[in-house]
């Protein structure tokens, strides 16, 4: 297997942990490669040039499926399943419902609905982005390294 095949195998396998300093990294990386390839492919359609344009932008759904599978990864090192995961996918895929259709006759679901929202994206945030990992082995596999600091955390 070539060298590009085998990290990006690695890049999309969600066994295993990561360190919430890598993961923080990590999430910084990929918004900035995000932005780069949707600002490259919208120029490159303003040229005209769509069939480039549509080749870059396959590279965002590509980042997506990395991005979550180190979100799995990073969930492993709070010792929660990838099952929160999907539940995020579920509230971020709520978003997309039509609710202004609602408002006007059940303003208070609406409103309840969206505060709902609200609190379990901010507590995912929290809990992936900010919150240490669980000290010591876990279910999912030995601690993380921190990535850049170059040694284990304390147990």
């Amino acid at each position: 297997m070539t060298p590009v095949l085998r990290r990006l195998g690695r890049a999309v396998d969600s066994r295993g942990r990561i360190s919430s300093y890598a993961y923080r990294r990590f999430t910084v990386r990929a918004i900035l490669y995000g932005a780069g390839l949707l600002c490259l492919s919208i120029w490159l359609a303003a040229l005209g040039a769509r069939m480039p344009a549509m080749i870059v932008a396959f590279g965002l759904p590509v980042l997506g499926i990395v991005m979550l599978a180190a979100t799995a990864r990073r969930l492993h090192d709070r010792d929660r399943t990838a099952g929160w995961l999907m539940a995020w996918v579920g509230v971020q895929a709520l978003g997309f419902a039509p609710l202004d259709r609602l408002a006007d006759s059940e303003p208070v679901l609406v409103i309840a609905l969206l505060l709902a929202m609200l609190g379990f994206s901010a507590w995912f945030v929290i809990e992936t982005l900010l919150r240490e990992g669980t000290p010591g082995p876990n279910r999912f596999g030995p601690p993380a390294l921190r990535e850049g600091r170059g040694r284990r955390p304390e147990v």
